[in-house]
C-alpha cells in the first residue's frame, strides 16, 4: 500500500481515537464531507458531537494520536475491541483519505515543543581504550570490525560468539577471529533502506538445552508478496535451527502470525527473544505501525507472547481461556519492545520498549499486564504535538522507569559474572539516540541510581555478559563486536 506524502513522516505514524462506523455505502467521488455524512454521521454526528452510538471527535479528546494519518489507518483497520469494523475492503484509499481531510484532527503546531532531541552526533569514547566508571576503569576492546549492523549475540560456548546481522547474514566469530563466511541457508529477511534500520535479521537465542540439543533461535522480520510486484508485506517471525557444517540446517518455525496480520509498515517488529527458568520461551512483537490494536486482544501487535521451545501454547497461558484473546499473548499494551531479561534472583521478566517522542519505558512484566500503549504514554508525537491526554489509567501497569526526553533504549541484561563483581544484578541498558552503555543500580523494583559507563561510536543494540563475565556490545555504524573488561577497581 502507497500513502500520500502527507503520510510518509514518522511524526505521521502515530495513532487518533476514532470508534464505530456504520456499514458503508461506496462514493463515486471522494468528497470527504459527503462521505462522512453518509458513514459517519450516525455514531458520530453531523457536526462531530458524538451521539449514544461513539464518540465526539475532537482533537483535544483523542487517545489514539489525531493526525490524519491516524484516521485513515484506523478507518481502514478498525478497532474490534471498540466495535468498529475495519473498511479497508469497502472503502478505497482516496475516500478513506477524503474522510481524514474532513475530520476534525490535530495539526504540527498545535501542541509545544516540550523537550530537547538528543544530539544527532554524540561524543564518544576512543575504541580501542581505557574509560573511567565509577566503580571500575574499563578496557574496551574491539573483537570484530567487520559487521554490517550487528543486532545481537549469543555464546554457544566459552570461544565461540554468533552475531545477527540486520541484513540477514549470521555471523560466527571463533577464538576472536570473524569467519569471512556468513552461515549458509539462513532465512530470507525483509531489509528496509531507511534510516532507522528496522526490521531484518533480529535476535537469537540458545535453547536451555542448547548443549544437548543445538536448537537456536531467530527472529527476523519475515516477507511475503503484496498485492503487487512493488509492495512486500511483512511481520515477526520465529524460527529454529541447528548449524551444520556451518550451515542453517533442520529449520522449523516456531512462531508466525497469520496472513492478515501482515502489512508493509517497515517499523516496530520488536523481535527480542528470552528463555526463563522454567523453559518457556518469550517474544517480543511491537505495534508495527497499527498502534490502536496494541491493546487489541485477537491482534498480536504490541504485545509479548509465550510459548514453548517448539512454537505449542502453554496449557497456563494467561488468555489461553479467554477466546476473544489470542493463545499465545503474555502481556499487551507494548510499542516496540527490544530489550528482554531475566532478574537472576526473582525470575520475573524485565524489559526496555521504545517510546515515541519521550516516554521510554522500563517495564516489570505481569502476565495478563497492560502497559497501556497507545492509550497511555510519558512520550508526545515527533513533530510535537499530543498523542494522548494520559500517563496513568486504571489497570495500566506503570513504568519502573521512564526517560524523557528518549534515550532510544534498546537491549538489555542482568549483569552476573565474574568481571565486575560491584554490578552483580544490576541492569546494563544500551541507548541507540544517545549511543550509550548505562548501568541502573536496583532496590527491589525501583530504580536508585544511573549511569553512563561508555559513550559510543554507533549505536549500540544489546549488551551480552559472556561466560568469562566480560560485557559484550554490537554496534551499527561503524559495525563492531566490542568487549569491556575490568582493568582496575577504583578506589573512593
Amino acid at each position: 500500500m502507497k500513502y500520500p506524502g502527507h503520510f510518509s513522516s514518522m511524526g505521521s505514524i502515530l495513532a487518533t481515537f476514532l470508534l464505530a462506523l456504520p456499514p458503508v455505502l461506496q462514493a463515486q467521488e471522494p468528497d470527504g464531507k459527503q462521505l462522512y455524512e453518509q458513514n459517519c454521521a450516525a455514531c458520530h454526528g453531523l457536526q462531530f458531537q458524538g451521539s449514544g452510538l461513539g464518540p465526539a471527535l475532537s482533537p483535544s479528546s483523542y487517545v489514539y494520536g489525531g493526525q490524519e494519518w491516524d484516521v485513515f489507518r484506523i478507518a481502514k483497520n478498525g478497532l474490534a475491541s471498540k466495535g468498529m469494523p475495519a473498511f479497508g475492503d469497502t472503502l478505497n484509499e482516496a475516500q478513506l483519505n477524503a474522510i481524514a481531510k474532513y475530520v476534525p484532527t490535530r495539526k504540527a503546531a498545535e501542541e509545544p515543543q516540550t523537550e530537547t532531541a538528543a544530539p544527532e552526533v554524540p561524543q564518544f569514547d576512543p575504541v580501542p581504550g581505557k574509560v573511567s566508571t565509577l566503580d571500575y576503569e574499563v578496557d574496551v576492546q574491539v573483537v570484530s570490525d567487520k559487521l554490517d549492523t550487528p543486532w545481537a549475540v549469543a555464546f554457544p560456548d566459552a570461544q565461540t560468539v554468533l552475531v545477527t546481522e540486520r541484513v540477514g547474514r549470521l555471523r560466527v566469530i571463533k577464538n576472536g577471529k570473524l569467519n569471512e563466511k556468513p552461515i549458509a541457508g539462513t532465512p530470507e529477511v525483509f531489509v528496509h533502506s531507511h534510516q532507522w534500520n528496522q526490521g531484518g535479521l533480529l535476535d537469537i537465542a540458545l535453547h536451555p538445552e542448547h548443549a544437548k540439543n543445538g536448537w537456536i533461535y531467530l527472529a527476523y522480520s519475515h516477507p511475503v508478496p503484496g498485492p503487487t510486484a512493488d509492495v512486500v508485506l511483512a511481520m515477526t517471525r520465529v524460527v529454529r535451527g541447528k548449524i551444520k557444517n556451518h550451515k542453517w540446517t533442520q529449520q522449523e518455525v516456531v512462531y508466525e502470525a497469520a496472513a492478515e496480520h501482515y502489512n508493509d509498515h517497515f517499523w516496530h517488529y520488536g523481535g527480542r527473544l528470552i528463555f526463563d527458568k522454567q523453559g518457556y520461551l518469550y517474544i517480543s512483537i511491537g505495534d508495527r505501525g497499527v498502534l490502536e490494536q496494541a491493546r487489541e486482544p485477537g491482534k498480536p501487535f504490541g504485545k509479548f507472547h509465550r510459548l514453548h521451545p517448539d512454537g505449542s501454547i502453554p496449557a497456563d497461558n494467561p488468555f489461553r481461556n479467554k477466546p476473544e484473546f489470542l493463545p499465545s499473548i503474555y502481556s499487551l499494551g507494548h510499542r516496540n519492545p527490544q530489550g528482554l531479561a531475566i532478574h537472576p534472583e526473582t525470575g520475573r521478566l524485565w524489559a526496555t520498549e521504545h517510546g515515541p517522542r519521550g516516554g521510554d519505558e522500563l517495564n516489570v512484566l505481569k502476565p495478563t499486564g497492560d502497559y497501556g500503549w497507545p492509550n497511555v504514554t510519558y512520550g508526545i508525537n515527533y513533530e510535537g504535538t499530543l498523542l494522548t491526554p494520559h500517563t496513568r489509567l486504571e489497570g495500566v501497569e506503570q513504568p519502573v522507569i521512564y526517560w524523557r526526553p528518549s534515550i532510544g533504549v534498546s537491549g538489555m541484561t542482568f549483569y552476573q559474572g565474574r568481571e565486575f563483581p560491584l554490578w552483580q544484578n544490576k541492569i546494563l541498558v544500551t541507548a541507540l539516540a544517545r549511543r550509550e552503555l548505562r548501568l541502573l543500580t536496583l532496590d527491589g523494583e525501583r530504580v536508585q541510581h544511573e549511569e553512563t559507563l561508555v559513550k559510543f561510536a554507533g549505536r549500540p543494540y544489546e549488551p551480552v555478559v559472556a561466560p568469562d563475565g566480560s560485557i559484550y556490545v554490537v554496534t551499527d555504524s561503524p559495525g563492531m563486536l566490542l568487549r569491556l573488561n575490568a582493568s582496575a577497581e577504583r578506589k573512593l
